[in-house]
């Protein structure tokens, strides 16, 4: 599993290469991914897919190398989608038909996409 302390480390750390640290934040997001397949509600659903959406922008930045924010945003949100349901406020806005439909299936696809086309955030490690 990937560890939260290590990931925020290697973002401290980085000194304009931020390969591995992209490469952690993909494998943290995968491995929160495949912790909720069989539980995957609209809180899951939303922090994943934000998640997913900021790795993306920081591997797509046009400025490279990219600044680590929208890396911490995605390891913000992979981790908020673990939180557990009573320490959640789920109606702080309203429910999404949209975000409702998305799927495991979906999110799985859009991350596995994200990693083809920038190999560099291609898992070096087992699940």
């Amino acid at each position: 599993m990937p560890n939260i302390d290590s990931i925020i480390r290697e973002l401290d750390n980085t000194s304009g290469d931020i390969g591995e640290a992209r490469r952690l934040v993909a494998d943290l997001i995968h491995h929160n991914l495949l912790a909720v397949r069989d539980s995957l509600g609209s809180w899951e659903k939303m922090h994943l897919a934000n998640a997913i959406a900021a790795l993306g922008w920081n591997v797509n930045n046009t400025q490279q190398p990219a600044s680590t924010a929208w890396l911490r945003l995605s390891v913000v949100d992979a981790e908020k989608a673990l939180v557990s349901p009573d320490k959640r406020d789920e109606s702080y806005t309203p429910r999404n038909s949209q975000l409702d439909a998305l799927t495991y299936e979906q999110l799985l696809e859009e991350l596995d996409g994200l990693r083809s086309r920038h190999p560099d955030l291609l898992s070096t490690t087992k699940d």
